[in-house]
């Protein structure tokens, strides 16, 4: 074997070799206190760290940028950097230690991507107060992706295609008290569904509560035990979705700010009213209520004072209440216009007196 060949030989994996190029013809911007610094571009790189200015700023955005995968240490060494942007550039995939010493990196956004799985091992020990995933085509998430994030406060996962809840999710995030899950299709809330919520959580002197945003989803079952352990809710958001029951102790010894539940299937609610309806604000409007549990409702509304949206559930109990009239008027009108023309017929029917 000649020479030649040999050397072909040894680069022939090199040429098949998947480069590992996170950044192709990429243009990116730099901002400081929301006022844009520098514009960069990247012919052909695995690193943004090489390309930074040495510029002060604090902010980084990506947008409508073409950038497939996320390889291990692109996003890494940012010392400075506070907030990061990757919209609308493409991603479906972020590998495993993509983002590496970014101490002080606060809020993360990968919105508007096509993302459709989250592993374990990107996020996790990260200090973001928030991460933004909305907007991407998330089917499957780690149990572990979002475990040991200390920080953070704020995950957003709307608009995606996620269709079970896990409650494994969020193992020691002390802080987390807002979960936007709307627009997915989530059809169960299972047993213990926020278990790794539970906890007092605090940000310096602040007191803070859980918000839980579910609307839009295919909720069509929620489990007895699905907020056990939880103590407060600010914020629990089941609208637009296909429950059926819910049942007055779903929530029983649970602080609940505002409550949500219109635009449901919910015929009438099962339980101490007390329990259910446990609120400061519960809307329960447009469902298909009994009118009778409706009435019921109403009855227990005015006794205790409680704010419980019925606008349009009592304005449809009250069409009905109006069609059930004029139906039974009408069939009223007929049967005395049926008696009258008997009342003709027969004393057309009477024999003629004789004319003295």
């Amino acid at each position: 074997m000649s020479v030649n060949q040999v050397v072909l030989l040894l680069l022939l994996p090199l040429c098949f070799a998947k480069s590992d190029v996170t950044f192709k013809n990429v243009t990116f911007r730099g901002y400081s206190v929301f006022t844009e610094k520098f514009k960069k571009v990247i012919p052909a790189s695995n690193s943004l760290k090489d390309f930074l200015p040495e510029s002060t700023f604090d902010m980084i955005e990506f947008r409508d940028q073409n950038i497939p995968v996320l390889y291990e240490d692109s996003l890494s060494n940012l010392d400075e950097l506070d907030e990061l942007i990757i919209e609308s550039c493409s991603v479906y995939e972020i590998r495993p230690g993509a983002l590496k010493n970014v101490p002080l990196l606060r809020r993360l956004s990968l919105k508007a991507n096509k993302i459709e799985e989250i592993k374990g091992d990107i996020f996790n020990n990260l200090p973001l107060s928030t991460l933004d995933l909305s907007k991407n085509r998330i089917t499957t998430i780690s149990p572990t992706a979002f475990d040991y994030m200390s920080s953070l406060l704020n995950i957003n996962l709307a608009d995606n295609q996620i269709s079970v809840w896990n409650p494994s999710w969020f193992k020691n995030t002390p802080l987390l008290t807002r979960i936007s899950m709307q627009n997915n299709s989530i059809t169960v809330i299972p047993e213990q569904a926020f278990h790794n919520l539970e906890g007092e959580k605090k940000f310096g002197k602040i007191d803070l509560s859980i918000n839980l945003i579910f609307s839009y989803n295919k909720i069509e079952k929620i489990h007895p035990q699905a907020f056990s352990g939880l103590k407060k809710i600010n914020n629990l958001w089941l609208d637009h979705n296909s429950i059926e029951e819910f049942d007055g102790d779903l929530l029983k010894g649970v602080a609940v700010k505002e409550l949500r539940l219109n635009y449901n299937q919910i015929k009438c609610p099962t339980g101490d009213l007390s329990e259910m309806f446990r609120a400061e604000l519960t809307s329960i409007d447009v469902n298909p209520l009994d009118c009778d549990c409706l009435e019921t409702i109403k009855d227990w509304k005015k006794k205790t004072g409680k704010h419980v949206e019925l606008f349009y559930a009592d304005m449809e109990c009250t069409t009905q209440r109006i069609k059930k009239k004029m139906t039974a008027l009408e069939e009223r009108i007929k049967e005395i216009r049926s008696m009258d023309k008997e009342t003709v017929t027969n004393v057309d029917l009477l024999p003629a007196k004789p004319i003295k």
